[in-house]
């Protein structure tokens, strides 16, 4: 009897983590912060103001003023910089507060079937002009899912849309610092629904070891390829562990050692994500 049970329920396990759309890392609702009402004059200010979720690493912020929604994300977690990098990264949002995929916003982008060069490069590089020259490409382009109706696809550049707009860069002691701002307009956010929350949820990219030599967008389910050993195709290694240093009280809700170890192939092969239920828009204060 025993023994039928036990394939019922590593089935049932499979599915669960096989899906990419299932969000496992939730948080039931957040306020958003007014954005003129914010002081930051630096890198510090900034992380002291954000929230952290342990199992993701991620330290994300939402802001608004009376038009825009600005979000940002920061992470010094590896394997979460890796995918973010080599696989795209995408803010999703569901206009009606419900825990569905509704609208999304890939940036960075996952590259195309033909790759991208090896953060590693040539013999001799220089690391730091190679990261650069990642992170030009990286701002030059983010896709729209969703925003012009049901399934469309929009490629535009953040650096000169009128409405949507986007910042990947690093920061000091190696974090990487994801920034979007976009219309609450967009989010069908007027004077009339203005107080409405809705959700939203970040989701890398990860590697598809089903599809050797292959990557695919963020939260598509398709992400293969890359260094089989886990090696930093996509981004450089990063120092330290737990939430990035100068989080303030979020800090002590991390685990972790003083140095992180080298992302292995289970951590890359899966995406990491995070879900909030509820975001709620800050009036003037």
């Amino acid at each position: 009897m025993k023994k039928s049970v036990i394939p019922g329920i590593i089935a049932i396990l499979m599915i669960l983590f096989a899906n990419p759309g299932t969000f496992a890392q939730k948080i039931g609702s957040y306020e958003s912060k007014w954005k003129a009402a914010l002081s930051v004059n630096n890198e510090e200010s900034l992380i002291d103001q954000m929230q952290f979720e342990e199992k993701s690493q991620f330290l994300f912020m939402f802001s608004n003023d009376e038009k825009n929604l600005y979000i940002d994300l920061i992470t010094d977690d590896k394997a979460a910089i890796q995918k973010i990098m080599r696989y795209g990264l995408t803010t999703w949002f569901n206009p009606e507060g419900k825990h569905k995929k509704g609208l999304g916003i890939q940036f960075p982008t996952a590259p195309d079937e033909n790759g991208q060069p090896s953060y590693r490069g040539e013999k001799g590089g220089d690391r730091k002009e190679m990261m650069m020259a990642m992170l030009d490409r990286k701002n030059q382009e983010m896709v729209l899912s969703g925003f012009g109706g049901k399934g469309e696809q929009k490629v535009i550049d953040p650096r000169i849309d009128s409405s949507f707009h986007g910042k990947v860069e690093m920061m000091e002691g190696e974090k990487l610092h994801v920034s979007l701002a976009l219309p609450l307009s967009k989010l069908n956010r007027n004077k009339e629904t203005f107080n409405m929350p809705f959700s939203a949820g970040f989701e890398t990219g990860y590697m598809d070891l089903n599809r050797e030599g292959m990557t695919g967008g963020a939260g598509q389910g398709s992400h293969g390829g890359g260094d089989s050993h886990g090696g930093y195709a996509g981004g450089p290694p990063m120092g330290g562990g737990g939430p990035p240093s100068g989080s303030g009280g979020t800090g002590s809700q991390a685990s972790g050692s003083s140095q992180q170890k080298q992302p292995d192939i289970g951590e890359l092969a899966s995406p990491t994500k995070l879900w909030i239920s509820q975001v709620k828009l800050a009036e003037k204060m």
